[in-house]
């Protein structure tokens, strides 16, 4: 099974740091690296990369600081499988940030959900006003890029308050079953199993996530590869980054299940974590938000899936936009703001649990994101 996968699936690659003493502080400033050579260069890297700071990382393996330096490189990043990694996961986050940070605009092929997002919301708020206020705070978009993809983004702006116990939402993967949304009518749809298979770092995990599909689709199963990336030194963000692995790219990665036919899919995503930019409350064509506080933070999602079809039929495709995505993420913020009053004890003894190792981190990731000028 699954679980007996998890407890003997082997670890990530070592990043081949240094002892404690020789990591990179996390309040250095990127902008006060000498970067001497290569080897040093490589060195600065995984350092940053073993403190979450992925995107500092590639950004420290990038600089030259000379001519020579660049053409007597003694570190082959071809030859290198950790730096190697280093430098495309922190390529594919910046894609990321870009896209999450672009306006998602009818331009750029958008579609805006409001519907979906009205009735999620009315049926996970006490009343009316309530919804409304969620409401404003959170947009949500679709597109089809292609016949056989589907592309969405959500923005919500959430208190300060409400940031750690989101957090332990996404980070606690083998909770996901016991609260995300379940469909039976119109039509099967819905989390059957999560497993993480692998923790690397504070937060950063694989998971095998098992979804029940209407009939005749078969049961869908995605790999997911969770990478976290603190960059609120250089740019104020916090990240996620979910890519797809399969068995060919990644040793972890159990075999699909032979007991019943799975179809593996492809997801590639991410989320954003930053201070609300000057702007977004009343941006054109969108409702306005009026209650933005100074310490309120933006969370945006995105991501493109592709379900392994040949198309995706339009019954499918309306009933995925116009209900599951809103009821998905309304569950997903109701779920944590549970979390923050105490409804929800698993969430909480896992938060205290891992208190000193995570979440006081956390607290002062946001401490500093929110000071900074």
């Amino acid at each position: 099974t699954l679980d007996m996968l998890a407890t003997r699936a082997p670890r990530a690659p070592s990043l081949g740091t240094d002892d404690d003493d020789a990591f990179v502080a996390v309040t250095e400033s990127f902008a006060s690296l000498d970067v001497a050579d290569d080897v040093e260069r490589a060195a600065r890297a995984k350092r940053f990369a073993s403190d979450d700071r992925l995107l500092d990382a590639a950004r420290a393996w990038r600089a030259t600081s000379t001519d020579a330096a660049a053409t007597t490189s003694e570190v082959d990043v071809d030859t290198d499988d950790a730096l190697a990694s280093i430098v495309r996961t922190a390529s594919d986050a910046e894609r990321w940030i870009a896209q999450l940070k672009e306006p998602a605009t009818s331009a750029h092929g958008w579609l805006q959900q409001r519907s979906a997002l009205a009735s999620s919301l009315a049926l996970l708020s006490s009343n009316a006003a309530a919804s409304n206020a969620k409401r404003a705070r959170t947009r949500i978009y679709y597109k089809c890029e292609t016949a056989q993809t589907l592309a969405v983004r959500i923005e919500t702006v959430i208190t300060r308050d409400l940031l750690v116990p989101l957090l332990s939402c996404l980070n606690e993967s083998e909770l996901y079953a016991s609260w995300l949304p379940k469909w039976t009518t119109p039509t099967r749809l819905g989390v059957r199993e999560s497993v993480k298979v692998d923790q690397v770092g504070r937060c950063s995990q694989l998971v095998v996530i098992t979804c029940d599909c209407p009939w005749p689709l078969e049961t869908r199963q995605v790999v997911l590869n969770a990478v976290a990336f603190d960059d609120i030194e250089t740019l104020g963000d916090i990240g996620v980054l979910l890519q797809t692995r399969d068995c060919a790219d990644d040793d972890r990665v159990p075999p699909k299940p032979h007991d019943e036919d799975v179809t593996r899919i492809d997801v590639d995503g991410g989320f954003l974590f930053r201070r609300v930019p000057d702007g977004w409350a009343n941006a054109e064509g969108e409702d306005p938000c009026v209650d933005v506080g100074e310490d309120d933070i933006l969370v945006s999602f995105g991501y493109t899936v592709d379900p392994k079809l040949e198309y995706i039929p339009n019954w499918l495709l309306n009933f995925i936009v116009r209900t599951v995505i809103g009821t998905l993420w309304g569950a997903f913020i109701q779920v944590a703001e549970d979390v923050r009053d105490g409804k929800r004890p698993e969430h909480a003894s896992v938060i205290q649990e891992k208190r000193q190792t995570l979440y006081n981190w956390v607290d002062a990731r946001v401490a500093r994101m929110l000071a900074r000028p």
